[in-house]
């Protein structure tokens, strides 16, 4: 250890954003000039200045603070002068362990200049219930903040610092608005166009590797300068996964601004953590949208039934859209290398798992189903490029009451689970005071309490689902023209490919044959189409092996 002469008077200064917004005071160089003058008018000698700019007083984990510590552990430090109390920090349990325990344990004098606390003459009462008031004043500070972010989130001003991937700030509006940025727009809508052939995120990470696209980072880093954290300027090309599902799951790229995202835990631990959904800030068509409502549904759709890459050449191309009609399983691809092409084949999972007593294998080919499939979609198509009134006529029609029926149904199960919530919360209510007060003895009260908790929870659980029922009914109201606008664009339809079949269908649900074993027997297979509703049934041809039924219904 060093002799006491040898050793650091530490000048030490702090200051965050919020002390900078109160005023020239807290300056840095101002507590320079203040702690100098007070070292030099009181003999301390072997000064050193560290300090802290913009970093808050919940935190100890700053880079100049951690010096300090550093030092004093080391026997470097006979005393350490901050201006006052809350330039230490703003903690008072940390604040009292460090000048109660720590610095006294190291033979550290400690001196907060203007609020007369200088360890060498012993404590000063009042000390704890400043740092107490500190710790307020931060908690204060980051609640007002916290207030001041959302009025400015809800009158649809953009919170975050930095634009999103493949957008720009306005030059005309930066502080609230976004625009496309033509070097990077292309990039979010090669990663849309990717998935949409039935990509998942490590395989559109890999292409663009190979691609040599350059990250986000590389691009933020070419044009602002700065660093994110964890870029390294040596891989310009190392895609992540994880980059690629944000992107994939962003609604900035529809146009929509989605503000106060995240928080964190507390004013004192600034862990970040994504907030609830009913918390964030949601504003629809703030922006000019960099993917169309139609891309955007597909895309979702298909990240909603992920499925593990498999180890084949060719990958499923129907993957999350086949099902059994009878259990509302998936249908699983079976594809072996010592197995002809011809006879990959699908099967029903629930079969597969758990065997006959739970349902059948409902097998189909996969030739003879993507036939199906092909020759329907050439048919509808087809049909609403040629007799457009007629088709709109029909599919309105047809589907516009049972949506209504099942849109009416659902609103009244949402209903009967808000009121019957409602009425559990009250009936909790008048149990604990019947039990306080003695009426009802404690163990009819846990049985009880415990009943009505448990229904509470699964209703509380149930709600949220019959919500998002009835969000995805409306929308699912017939919208014929969506698909003839579709049927337009593909005039021919020579082969079914990952994108046309997501693009133009929702599931295909496979029945089992009509005669177990036979080949020749009918097997009905009902192919639910996107925006439109059931079209008539049709009849397929008979083959050798197996015949079927085809029929469209809407999603």
């Amino acid at each position: 250890m060093k002799q006491a002469n040898e050793q650091y008077t530490i000048l030490y200064a702090r200051l965050s954003q919020d002390d900078g917004s109160q005023g020239d005071s807290n300056s840095i160089q101002n507590q320079r000039m203040m702690l100098e003058k007070y070292a030099k008018d009181n003999g301390f000698e072997n000064v050193k200045f560290l300090y802290d700019d913009g970093a808050t007083g919940t935190n100890f984990n700053r880079p100049a603070f951690q010096e300090v510590m550093a030092l004093i552990e080391s026997g470097e430090v006979a005393t350490l002068i901050v201006k006052d109390m809350s330039r230490l920090g703003r903690e008072y349990l940390e604040v009292g362990r460090l000048t109660e325990i720590v610095f006294p344990s190291y033979g550290v004098r400690f001196i907060a200049m203007n609020d007369g606390v200088d360890s060498l003459y012993g404590d000063n009462e009042f000390t704890p219930f400043k740092n107490i008031i500190n710790e307020w004043y931060a908690k204060d500070c980051s609640k007002k903040g916290k207030a001041s972010a959302r009025i400015k989130a809800e009158s649809g001003a953009r919170v975050a610092s930095r634009p999103p991937f493949g957008y720009q700030k306005d030059p005309d509006d930066p502080k609230r608005k976004i625009i496309p940025d033509e070097e990077t727009s292309p990039i979010v809508q090669h990663i849309f166009s990717l998935c949409m052939v039935g990509k998942g995120p490590s395989q559109i990470a890999n292409q663009l590797k190979e691609e040599q696209v350059h990250i986000p980072a590389y691009f933020y880093y070419k044009k602002n300068g700065v660093k994110i954290t964890g870029f390294n300027s040596a891989e310009p090309y190392n895609w992540q996964q994880t980059t690629i599902a944000k992107i994939l799951e962003n609604e900035v790229y529809l146009g929509h601004t989605i503000n106060l995202k995240h928080t964190t835990l507390s004013f004192k631990n600034k862990k970040r953590i994504e907030r609830p959904e009913n918390e964030q800030v949601r504003i629809e068509n703030t922006h000019q949208p960099l993917i169309d409502k139609t891309t955007w549904d597909i895309v979702q759709d298909i990240r909603k039934h992920k499925r593990r890459r498999a180890n084949m050449e060719e990958q499923n191309i129907f993957s999350g859209l086949i099902y059994c009609k009878d259990c509302g399983g998936t249908m699983v691809l079976h594809r072996a290398h010592t197995m002809d092409a011809v006879k990959n084949n699908f099967m029903c999972s629930t079969y597969k798992k758990k065997g006959k007593e739970n349902c059948s294998a409902h097998y189909i080919r996969e030739t003879q189903l993507a036939e199906i499939i092909l020759d329907d979609l050439r048919r509808v198509t087809h049909y609403a490029r040629q007799h457009e009134f007629l088709f709109a006529k029909h599919i309105t029609q047809k589907n516009g009451a049972e949506i209504r029926r099942e849109i009416a149904q659902t609103e009244r199960d949402l209903e009967n689970l808000k009121r019957r919530d409602t009425e559990l919360t009250a009936l909790f209510k008048r149990l604990y005071e019947d039990n306080v007060l003695g009426k009802i003895p404690n163990e009819v009260f846990r049985k009880l309490s415990d009943d009505y908790l448990t229904e509470q929870k699964e209703i509380q659980t149930t709600i949220p689902k019959k919500e998002n029922d009835l969000e995805r009914l409306k929308a699912s109201v017939s919208n014929a023209s969506a698909f003839i606008d579709k049927a337009k664009q593909y005039t021919e339809i020579n082969e079914l490919t990952a994108e046309i079949l997501h693009l133009f269908i929702e599931r295909v649900e496979v029945g089992e044959r009509t005669e177990k074993w036979s080949r020749t027997a009918m097997q009905e297979i009902n192919i639910y189409y996107r925006d439109i509703g059931l079209l008539d049934n049709v009849i397929e041809p008979q083959t050798e092996e197996s015949s079927q039924t085809t029929s469209t219904e809407v999603a």
